[in-house]
């Protein structure tokens, strides 16, 4: 996370004046390298939010019993619904309830859940932000904010 910022903080600063004709092409590679950035964001979120999702659908895995040892038991989401479900899971030797597991569980991923919308939310902006910057440019040298100057 440090690591781009600091590139598009150099790029910034170091305008690399007159390439391409431009004065401004620093700025506006800083802002397509974060459409880049963004990109990869938005992938890492929807994964999140993918996993955590499925999670969620899937339920914790519980100790059901010495015979079948430790298992998925609510494979198909019922759980969500119906709490009397809980009671397939038994505790272990450790002594584990399984209305702790069970709540540890949905708290975490739906917390998870939460935050990939927000994170994916948050970098579609920024993509769209950095593709307004890098079509438009610094409005103090293009002139899109009413300032004549060179492109």
């Amino acid at each position: 996370m440090i690591f781009p910022a600091l590139v598009f903080l150099g790029m910034k600063n170091n305008d690399c004046c007159g390439c391409c004709g431009n004065e401004s092409c620093g700025k506006r590679f800083a802002m397509f390298s974060s459409i880049l950035f963004a990109a990869i964001g938005f992938t890492g979120a929807a994964y999140n939010f993918i996993v955590s999702a499925v999670a969620i659908h899937n339920g914790p895995i519980c100790y059901v019993g010495p015979l079948r040892g430790w298992e998925y038991a609510f494979k198909d989401g019922d759980y969500l619904r119906d709490k009397t479900i809980w009671n397939r899971c038994l505790k272990d030797t450790s002594g584990l309830d399984t209305k702790v597991i069970i709540t540890w569980n949905l708290t975490l991923f739906c917390i998870l859940l939460i935050i990939g919308l927000v994170q994916g939310v948050l970098c579609a902006i920024q993509a769209i932000n950095g593709l307004i910057g890098t079509i438009c440019g610094d409005c103090k040298c293009c002139g899109c904010c009413g300032n004549d100057g060179p492109v």
